[in-house]
């Protein structure tokens, strides 16, 4: 019985398995890293709008969240960044402020926040893996094998 190459020909049953679980947690991290990093610039942008002071501008706010999660989130799609996170591959952040602005519900905007009024800061991205889409998924509710996932975060607080 001359068995010369069965290792070979296993190597060669179990390495795409191997390569898949491999691709597999690859985008898993890519997914809860930025996941972490929307968290992160929905907190930023939160408190620089909870801040106190002389002139009280949503759109500035929006920048940092913009800034924070633009220059860190890792995106393998094709499309425009823009710096006014307005480019296909830019996060979508909302400012709402008011007696009733908690996350993720949006609030009667008023001209500014005063003393004690809730700033909420909520953040959507699309995430699609970088090999495997949305694997995640496998097709339940709104979202079928290979869509895109919607990564949120959103952050209330009181403005000081």
């Amino acid at each position: 019985m001359k068995q010369k190459g069965a290792q070979a020909v296993e190597f060669a049953l179990v390495l795409p398995f191997f390569i898949l679980i491999l691709f597999a947690v690859l985008d898993f991290g890519i997914l809860v890293y930025n996941k972490a990093i929307i968290t992160n610039a929905s907190r930023e942008g939160a408190r620089s709008g909870a801040l106190l002071s002389g002139t009280w501008d949503s759109t500035a706010v929006q920048q940092v969240a913009c800034n924070y999660a633009r220059n860190t989130l890792i995106s393998v799609k094709s499309g425009t960044s823009t710096s006014t996170c307005t480019g296909t591959k830019d996060p979508v952040v909302n400012v709402y402020w008011g007696s009733t602005a908690t996350c993720p519900s949006p609030a009667t905007l008023g001209p500014s926040p005063t003393f004690g009024v809730p700033v909420a800061l909520k953040i959507s991205y699309p995430f699609s893996g970088f090999s495997l889409g949305s694997w995640w998924s496998l097709g339940t509710g709104t979202s079928s094998v290979g869509s895109q996932m919607t990564l949120t975060a959103c952050t209330q607080m009181a403005h000081e």
